[in-house]
């Protein structure tokens, strides 16, 4: 099993930014003087440009195409909902995890699948992909926008110390009064601070920006090994 995978469930699950910032630093722990990030407001989404919030150098798809996954029969129509049989529902709650190595998803299926004949084994195996890409799209979306808010809290910090910076250079770096000392001191602490969470996250993103490609060729193996089955029939 990959050993970002689960990990990273996680990063989406409770929130990508907030984890990653505290991969390496204690969340109880604060910079003497710092302020908390919150106090920083996220840069506003630009709702026209779908890429303004995506730090990756993967091209943002926003969703997977079911036609670019599937050949067989169509899932929309004339297909009871999948969740209603709970044989399709036990085995897409056990294919559809990535915890699962995807050899014996498919194993699970060609037993899945030899267990049903003709017009049921078909109906019942499109109900399956129809499980698995309805519960991968819904990781995948879950995923994609915890990059997104990645980049928010990123982007805001990075104008946070940009703003600290440039009122570091404003302050006296001669100046003896004991406040304006302070005052330095406490800004460049809050600088580094903020530099040093900017980096434990921005190492993770390459990984990160990997998860919903990894989710998309799941899909497409688990989809083609459902296929198979079906044109054994």
């Amino acid at each position: 099993m990959n050993a970002f995978t689960e990990p990273l469930r996680l990063l989406v699950a409770i929130g990508i930014a907030s984890m990653v910032a505290t991969s390496s630093i204690a969340q109880s722990t604060e910079a003497p003087g710092a302020a908390g990030e919150s106090s920083e407001p996220a840069a506003a989404p630009n709702a026209a440009d779908p890429n303004s919030e995506w730090p990756c150098e993967q091209p943002l798809r926003p969703e997977m195409s079911m036609g670019a996954m599937w050949s067989g029969p169509d899932p929309t129509k004339g297909q009871k909902d999948w969740r209603d049989v709970p044989a399709v529902a036990a085995l897409v709650n056990e294919i559809a995890p990535r915890r699962t190595p995807q050899e014996e998803a498919v194993a699970n299926i060609q037993r899945f699948a030899a267990g049903y004949q003709g017009t049921e084994r078909t109906a019942i195996l499109t109900q399956v992909f129809a499980g698995l890409f309805e519960t991968l799209s819904a990781e995948r979306d879950a995923i994609v926008g915890g990059i997104k808010h990645f980049y928010r809290r990123q982007d805001a910090l990075a104008r946070r110390m940009e703003e600290g910076w440039k009122t570091l250079g404003e302050i006296d770096p001669n100046a003896t009064d004991p406040k304006v000392v302070e005052q330095r001191v406490a800004l460049q602490q809050q600088i580094d601070w903020d530099s040093r969470i900017f980096d434990d996250r921005q190492r993770l993103l390459h990984v990160v920006c990997e998860q919903p490609r990894v989710l998309e060729q799941r899909v497409f193996a688990l989809s083609r090994a459902i296929q198979e089955q079906l044109a054994l029939h």
